[in-house]
């Protein structure tokens, strides 16, 4: 993935984690995505899977194309 497209989605994951009132941890918890992964996915310094894309937007409540509409 590009770097500009995983600082996007980075951003698009802290800001959704804030108004969901989602800690890190919170998420890690109702995604099965370690803590430290999560974190290194929102400073845009990993790459994502699909499958990880798809475990944050359920945690958020939202399909896949929602999630990743931004």
């Amino acid at each position: 993935m590009d770097k500009l497209l995983l600082e996007k989605l980075a951003k698009r994951i802290k800001e959704l984690r804030k108004i969901f009132g989602f800690t890190q941890d919170d998420l890690s918890y109702k995604t099965d995505i370690a803590r430290s992964t999560l974190g290194n996915i929102e400073t845009a310094q990993n790459d994502i899977t699909f499958t990880k894309l798809n475990k944050i937007a359920k945690a958020f409540d939202m399909t896949l194309s929602e999630f990743l509409n931004f």
